[in-house]
This record gives C-alpha cells, structure tokens and sequence, in this order.
C-alpha cells in the first residue's frame, strides 16, 4: 500500500475516532442533563461538563503523540509551554471540578467567567469547553521527543 494510502486510511481512521467521541459524549452529557433535571442532582452533569472538553483537547493531541511515538529519543517535557500556557487554562477549566469536590471553598479568581454562563449571569459555558480543550490539547503536547540535532 502506498504511503498516500496509509496517510488517508489514517486521517479517516482519526476522523470516525473524533466524530465518535464526540457525539456518543454529547449524547452521554445530554443523559445527564436530562438525570439531572429530575432529579436536582447536578454534579455528575458539571463534572462530565468539565472534563469532556479536556478529554477532546487530548483527542486532537493523538496525531502529535503517534508522531513523537515514531521518533527516535529521549522524552522531554517543555516545563515553560507547561506552566505559562497550560496551567492557567487546566485551572480555568477545572473551576466547577474544585467547586463540587469541595477542595477549595472560598472565592476562585475567574470563576465567575466560567460559573457565569451555567448560571445564567454574563459567563458562558463555552469558555468552559475553549479552555477545557485548550488544556488538554497542551498537557499532552508538552510532553514529546525533540527533534533538533544539535
């Protein structure tokens, strides 16, 4: 098989991967809304709200994973894109996580941005879902094989 083949049979294979996550998860936070509504439990609906979208973000971080996985070295974490970038958008997408497991029971800086929009103020749930992928997308990346000879 020719190595266009196998690219495309990849991209396909990726493709049906990404879309089935995706809609069987919407169907399963849909289950739990609908739960949730009858019977006021809303945890377990905000939980799934928060790591789904982490979840994802680690989905669109596979073809980056395969290709370190097929390079020769040594791991390597990227610390500084770690801890600039991905610390502050895992927190931000974390916040209802903290909030429900009762950790942290005090005021958390940006929550209103994220509670905003579960609670009808001026936030909005999508946040939630930017930086949820955001940071999984950036944990899994930090981690690879360099690829510079020096």
């Amino acid at each position: 098989m020719s190595h266009s083949w196998k690219r495309t049979i990849s991209y396909l294979s990726y493709l049906i991967l990404l879309l089935s996550v995706l809609l069987y998860g919407l169907k399963y936070q849909h289950h739990l809304e609908i739960i949730s509504r009858e019977t006021f439990e809303i945890k377990g609906y905000f939980l799934f709200q928060s790591f789904f979208p982490i979840f994802i973000g680690g989905i669109f971080a596979i073809p980056s994973i395969v290709k370190n996985f097929l390079t020769k070295g040594h791991w390597k974490m990227n610390w500084q894109r770690l801890l600039i970038l991905g610390l502050p958008f895992i927190y931000m997408s974390i916040i209802p996580i903290l909030y429900f497991t009762e950790i942290i029971e005090f005021e958390l800086p940006f929550s209103t941005l994220v509670w905003g929009g579960y609670f009808g103020a001026d936030g909005s749930t999508t946040f939630n879902s930017i930086t949820g992928i955001i940071a999984g997308y950036i944990v899994l990346t930090s981690i690879r094989k360099p690829t510079d000879i020096q």
